[in-house]
């Protein structure tokens, strides 16, 4: 093998192991984010921390568009769920090839609880949703989520079941 021939494998074979860190950080950090989600106390500030600064999330009809961290922060400091178990299940992360962005798709399944606004009672919820997410490899090499689309596809009262309907209304009267 000649020299030229074993530099362009070690390039390749960098190349490769750099994917499969950059692979690897996207699912800590998505991993963070779960963390993050049932952290209710430290919620606001563990979820900024892993954002970008120009940070956009579409949590659908129910909940809105977000821009930016500040924003962030005041939206969940005022979410409806008290207790949340995040299970993030990736179905598939691409590093685009010149490693500095990504796109992913993950499945959530979630039981929790949720509030109604007088805050005396609280109901258990099933919620399924799916993450459409891109993110961006910052200066510092740490990746951040840079977009998020969020698309419940289940939410309904744990004793309800999910057989009549799929998606319910967060109101505590039915």
């Amino acid at each position: 093998m000649s020299e030229d021939e074993l530099t362009s494998r070690l390039r390749a074979l960098e190349e490769r192991v750099a994917r499969l860190d950059d692979l690897e950080a996207i699912r800590r950090l998505k991993c963070e984010h779960a963390l993050a989600s049932d952290d209710p106390a430290n919620l606001p500030q563990r979820f900024a921390d892993i954002v970008t600064d120009d940070f956009v999330a579409d949590y659908g009809e129910g909940f809105g568009v977000i821009h930016g961290k500040e924003e962030l922060r005041k939206f969940l400091t005022n979410v409806p769920f008290t207790w949340t178990m995040h299970f993030m299940i990736p179905k598939r992360i691409d590093v685009a090839p010149d490693g500095r962005t990504a796109h992913g798709i993950w499945y959530l399944w979630e039981p929790a609880l949720a509030q109604d606004p007088s805050r005396t009672k609280s109901r258990a919820l099933w919620l399924g949703a799916v993450y459409d997410e891109d993110y961006r490899k910052e200066s510092d090499g740490s990746w951040k989520i840079s977009a998020l689309k969020f698309d419940a596809k289940l939410l309904v009262p744990y004793s309800e079941g999910w057989e009549k309907r799929r998606v319910a209304e967060l109101n505590f009267d039915d």
